[in-house]
């Protein structure tokens, strides 16, 4: 209790100062003249703020915070204003899932799961920031119903060779280390850059879920022990032609290895009571090759052309092996379950802009083209089993043509952005099981317009007023339209839905900016055949499902803003709350009912820099996510505080950074489902609070360095699924 007064205090002070700061700005606004304007210009350029609002987008700039060294790109999602993690890895933007993720520009086509993986596997070390969009543009593909997340490379402008290493170490219960190197190559007419890291880590994670059936009730408690290694790496160069012509590749490839076994105890209450002792080895191998080509043209009357051409293979083997043993009835169950995923992506655009005018166009062709491919083999033995071996192969195709316009014009004070994008899909999908049953998705091709609105009006120089319309689609990942039952515990299984259709969203967002860096803001969407995961009651199984789940809406206001205590002392703030409403009929799956119903919710960032003078800098920040809800889930408060201190050496060429990582030890993920039949509290504590050490070096030229890449990754790779 003592630890939620200190971080409620802490939120209360800087609200007070950043009131303060807003009077004291005001009178000093009436003071200025010309001189001191000048100099301030020159102030603004060297220190890079924190947080940045600009038009449409919400910028983190990593560089800037003291408190994110050694952190991986999923560690700072956790404190960008916003978004949300959760205790499964899943990534929200205020409240909502179907966040899509771009590198450099470029959207990534990967599962929820895998989207986890990629982000660990990205050391913050090597991004200068991170860009939310909650209300793309029609440039942007349709997918991803709650916004868009861009991650921005470092990639040097200066000449001669440049960049850094970083080095760190986080002690834990057990540990976490991280390597990364950056190394830009600029002559005349050639760029290449590299980013690489090196990670692993162990740590245990305490888990607990108590289940309420008609016959009995089922406490579980376990420890999932966790050793994690990845390292990636990405290359590119870029050589132009001439003034006009430039031409550019890309290559990345990732490989992570996890291995995760667990035990659990498993109490079982009721006419039988039995003690279940589960112990579980899983052994999880992903690798992901994936290459660009690009060329861009530069014309008059500020045209520009971009043509790419992506291609990505991915591949994924999973071994998990279960042993159930009850120790009253002596009944003994082992199952075994193997799979293989093989994923190949390939996609080619096409992007024009020009200036007709006082109009501004934008328009673009795209085409992409992915092949799944899943088998899985199981092995059962022991109890009542009916079938001993069972398998599973899975192919899935999909073909998307796209494209759209856009136009922009300043009327006045006044600009209007207004685009339609159009998108052609065309999909099938065949699973075969051991006894040769044939279930085939339907083999369907649609096509759906996606229109986009933007509106924003200059009241002054440093204050405007703006207004948001898109309409977003979110698809059925590949692997949750798999029929397939897949067990992962004596009373739980999991399977997929291939009757699943895509979710739509309409997103109204009406914002004012003022002082040129504070933001207001008020969203509402609406989702209609929402798709999350349900669980039904089938006997003893707990069963996993994906479902259209019905319709969602959801309310929202935030408000982000930096702050000024005094003159060593910065920070920025950031509060939402917000409202979500949910109306769906579930009765026809076992065991759930129908629900209207709603809740209401807060996410909180604060973070707060303080000078202590001898280029020693001190970083203290804080999250707070409080009771969000789904269609059957509600999710306790959660809340991290994070302290660090940094101290540049040897004329700034190197960064000694030290951090304390959750301090008081608060990042535990609770869940509860409450409906029908359903009565289920799941908990997951994993290792939060550590001490990290940091050493990073910069090499090379020191002006200039840094500076954000234009290029990246392919667009297709959001909707991979491993694991099963």
């Amino acid at each position: 209790m003592k630890h939620h007064f200190n971080f409620l205090l802490l939120m209360i002070f800087s609200l007070a100062a950043l009131g303060q700061q807003q009077d004291s700005s005001a009178i000093r606004k009436r003071k200025d003249t010309l001189k001191t304007y000048q100099l301030n210009e020159v102030k603004i350029k060297s220190t890079v703020p924190v947080v940045q609002i600009k038009s449409g987008k919400i910028l983190l700039n990593v560089e800037a915070m003291p408190t994110a060294v050694g952190l991986n790109a999923l560690e700072l999602l956790r404190l960008v204003p916003g978004i949300t993690v959760d205790g499964q890895d899943n990534v929200k933007i205020s409240g909502k899932n179907g966040v899509q993720v771009l590198v450099d520009g470029r959207i990534q086509t990967l599962s929820a799961q895998q989207l986890s993986t990629l982000l660990k596997g990205t050391s913050g070390a090597s991004l200068k920031t991170i860009e939310v969009i909650s209300n793309p543009s029609s440039k942007y593909d349709a997918a991803g119903h709650a916004g868009i997340i861009n991650l921005v490379f470092k990639k040097s402008t200066t000449h001669g060779i440049s960049g850094n290493l970083l080095a760190g170490y986080q002690q834990m219960e057990h540990y976490k280390q991280n390597t990364a190197l950056n190394l830009n190559v600029k002559g005349e007419k050639v760029n290449a850059f590299f980013n690489g890291n090196l990670d692993n880590s162990l740590q245990f994670t305490e888990v607990t879920s108590n289940r309420i059936l008609l016959d009995k009730v089922l406490n579980q408690n376990g420890v999932e022990r966790q050793g994690y290694s990845n390292s990636m790496f990405r290359t590119g160069l870029d050589y132009d032609l001439n003034k006009k012509h430039r031409i550019g590749t890309i290559l990345t490839y990732q490989r992570t290895w996890d291995d995760f076994p667990s035990d659990a105890k498993t109490e079982v209450s009721g006419n039988f009571p039995d003690l279940l002792s589960t112990f579980t080895q899983a052994n999880l191998t992903e690798n992901r090759l994936s290459a660009n080509v690009n060329y861009q043209y530069v014309g008059e009357k500020e045209s520009k052309l971009l043509l790419e051409a992506n291609w990505m293979h991915y591949g994924s083997r999973l071994g998990n092996y279960v042993d159930n043993r009850f120790t009253s009835s002596g009944l003994v169950n082992g199952f075994e379950n193997n799979t293989s995923t093989k994923i190949n992506l390939f996609s080619t655009k096409a992007d024009y802009s020009q200036k007709l005018g006082k109009v501004n166009l934008e328009s673009g062709l795209k085409f992409s083209s992915s092949k799944t491919d899943n088998s899985l083999l199981a092995k059962q033995s022991g109890g009542n089993v009916s079938v001993a071996n069972q398998s599973n192969d899975f192919d899935y195709s999909e073909q998307i043509a796209a494209a759209y316009l856009s136009l922009e014009r300043n009327v006045g004070k006044l600009n209007i952005q207004a685009g339609l994008r159009g998108e052609y899909t065309r999909m099938k999908g065949l699973s075969i099981n051991e006894t040769g049953l044939k279930t085939a998705l339907p083999d369907t091709a649609y096509l759906n317009l996606f229109p986009t609105l933007f509106i924003r009006y200059q009241v002054s120089e440093k204050n405007s007023l703006g207004f948001a319309y898109s309409k977003r689609i979110n698809m059925p990942s590949f692997q949750d339209q798999n029929p397939y039952v897949y067990r992962t515990d004596f009373f739980y299984a999991s399977r997929g839905n291939p009757l699943l259709l895509p979710q739509f969203t309409n997103s109204l967002e009406l914002d004012y900016t003022f002082d040129g860096q504070r933001q207001l803001k008020i969203s509402y969407n609406s989702t209609a055949d929402l798709i999350e995961v349900i669980r039904t009651q089938q006997g003893d199984q707990t069963l996993e499902l994906p479902v259209n789940a019905g319709k969602r809406s959801f309310l929202n206001v935030s408000f982000n803003s930096p702050f000024k205590i005094f003159k060593a002392w910065t920070g920025y703030f950031s509060a939402e709350p917000y409202y979500q409403f949910y109306k769906a009929d579930l009765s026809k799956y076992l065991g759930l009912a129908s629900i209207e119903q709603g809740g209401a919710g807060f996410n909180g960032y604060l973070s707060n820099t303080v000078d202590l003078g001898k280029s020693w800098k001190a970083g203290l920040s804080a999250w707070f996510n409080y009771a969000s809800r789904s269609s059957i889930y509600s999710t306790k408060a959660i809340y991290s505080v994070d302290f660090s201190l940094k101290k540049p050496v040897f004329n700034e060429r190197l960064n000694l950074s030290l951090a304390m990582r959750d301090i008081f030890n608060t990042q535990k993920w609770e869940q509860v489902a409450v409906i029908g039949q359903i009565n289920q509290r799941n908990s997951r504590k994993w290792e939060s609070r550590g001490l990290y050490l940091g050493l990073n070096y910069n090499f090379g030229n020191k002006k200039n360095r840094a500076q954000g890449s234009e290029k990246g990754k392919t667009e297709e790779q959001e909707r991979i699924k491993s694991r099963g």
